[in-house]
């Protein structure tokens, strides 16, 4: 991504000198320079929406150009005349004719030059006494570096009791301990089996008690130090019988199943034993989704 959007910069960076007759000390556009530009202006136009509401940027996605296919043929012509340089074939690239034809392909890009965009996502909170808020939105500017359009795409709250998980979930951090370790491929694996389904939920009324969910889990193992489902749905069910008016105790856990339909695992089963504050012996049958979410509790008296 970064040497295709390189390789169109310079053919772009060409484009503009030419046509803007900037003189030859001009200073040039970098990659890093125009990147840095649009950031600033996402920031700065994102704290000017969000004034008073305590504006934070997180972080940007990759930049992600959209270019007509006359930049596309200019630069295949730049990549092969590249290449024919970094092998230092001055021999080959003359008897290509490239150097020919490249004034051609960059007339015709000139003429398409106003459709070149640039789309950057920005991920930024804002936040309350209680809580943050989590935003995605998508900035669109044109090939002057102007923003056209700003899109909002999703958000959602995080307590702020949860705020330091939710920082570890998105940048992948180390969270099963309070030391300060290199997030394990374990962590990692669990991090992005949570985040794939954030994405599967975009839109959907769920995804608010998903990420409220998430961050209990994360809590969750973070006090058990381990990331094991065994041992976080036992935390999981000791957590739902919690009552300060009723006192349980726990007998004996069962072994936590897997239910499965063509390979994929579509629900947990986990069976509790206990006796409540009449020494009555009760089985409760727990039944959790793939992402350890509370979805039936069926109890029997033994």
């Amino acid at each position: 991504m970064y040497k295709a959007f390189r390789i169109f910069l310079i053919g772009l960076t060409v484009l503009i000198l030419f046509s803007c007759d900037v003189s030859n000390h001009a200073p040039i556009t970098t990659f890093k320079d125009q990147t840095e530009k649009l950031h600033a202006i996402i920031e700065n136009t994102s704290a000017e929406q969000y004034a008073n509401q305590n504006y934070q940027s997180l972080s940007f996605s990759e930049l992600k150009v959209y270019k007509p296919e006359a930049f596309v043929q200019l630069d295949s012509m730049y990549r092969i005349k590249k290449e024919y340089l970094d092998n230092n074939d001055l021999r080959g690239l003359k008897q290509s004719g490239i150097e020919d034809l490249i004034p051609g392909y960059r007339a015709a890009a000139q003429e398409k030059i106003h459709e070149v965009q640039y789309e950057i996502e920005h991920l930024f909170q804002t936040s309350t006494a209680d809580s943050i808020k989590v935003y995605h939105s998508f900035f669109l500017f044109d090939y002057k570096d102007s923003l056209i359009s700003v899109t909002p795409f999703y958000n959602f709250r995080i307590a702020n009791e949860h705020k330091d998980l939710y920082y570890a979930y998105q940048f992948d951090y180390h969270f099963v301990t309070n030391r300060d370790l290199i997030t394990s491929t374990a962590e990692l694996e669990f991090l992005n089996f949570f985040k794939q389904r954030e994405v599967q939920l975009i839109g959907e009324a769920e995804l608010q008690s998903f990420m409220d969910h998430t961050m209990k889990v994360m809590e969750t193992a973070r006090k058990v130090q381990t990331m094991d489902f065994r041992q976080l749905s036992r935390s999981l069910a000791i957590n739902h019988f919690k009552n300060p008016n009723k006192e349980i105790v726990i007998e004996q856990f069962g072994t936590l199943y897997v239910i499965e339909e063509s390979d994929f695992v579509q629900a947990y089963e986990l069976t509790i034993e206990w006796t409540d504050e009449q020494k009555i012996m009760n089985t409760s049958t727990f039944t959790f989704s793939p992402y350890l979410e509370i979805i039936n509790v069926e109890t029997k008296i033994k």
